[in-house]
């Protein structure tokens, strides 16, 4: 993950050039278009810089979360860790367990 953020704000950096290089490069009819075009790129690689830059800064306070998994949220191992929480607070019996856990064992996975 860290390396992307880098290689995300180096590459703003770098690119950012090439926007000046498009007004400069232009001539005649194309001046005003290069010119927009330069204005847009120029923001759009300082947006770039600026959001990898503060991505760095969260990852440094350990701050910066991914939420996801890779399982569905009704799995079997989902349902298995969730009957087990259930077990383990006492909310069902040993029998309600062991019945429940068979079902979910027998689906197809």
């Amino acid at each position: 993950m860290r390396t992307a953020i880098l290689a995300q704000t180096v590459l703003a950096v770098l690119f950012l050039p090439a926007g000046a290089f498009f007004a400069w490069a232009a001539e005649g009819e194309a001046k005003p278009f290069a010119l927009f075009f330069s204005l847009v790129w120029t923001v759009g690689c300082g947006f770039l810089f600026f959001r990898g830059r503060n991505a760095l800064k969260e990852l440094r306070k350990e701050t910066f979360a991914l939420d996801f998994s890779l399982e569905g949220e009704d799995s079997p191992s989902s349902r298995l860790r969730e009957l087990e929480e259930l077990r383990r607070d006492h909310l069902i019996s040993e029998e309600e367990y062991g019945k429940k856990r068979a079902e979910i064992m027998e689906e197809k996975w």
